[in-house]
């Protein structure tokens, strides 16, 4: 989960560089962005997450108050 954590970083520069683009190339590259973070997500961090709950990075931000 550190390694994604460090990707995390690494893909919220990419997220902000490519906000500067103009938008016929911005488009593209943020639907690209979305689909490799939804990769990540889904088919890596999200196995993980079902059998060590505690490593889950948004447990705080949904946790019920």
């Amino acid at each position: 989960m550190l390694v994604y954590e460090r990707i995390g970083k690494d893909i919220n520069e990419a997220d902000a560089i490519i906000r500067t683009l103009p938008e016929t190339e911005r488009t593209q590259h943020l639907h690209a962005l979305a689909g490799m973070v939804n990769y990540i997500w889904f088919n890596l961090q999200a196995p993980i997450v079902r059998e060590h709950g505690e490593l889950d990075p948004d447990k705080d931000y949904f946790q019920k108050k």
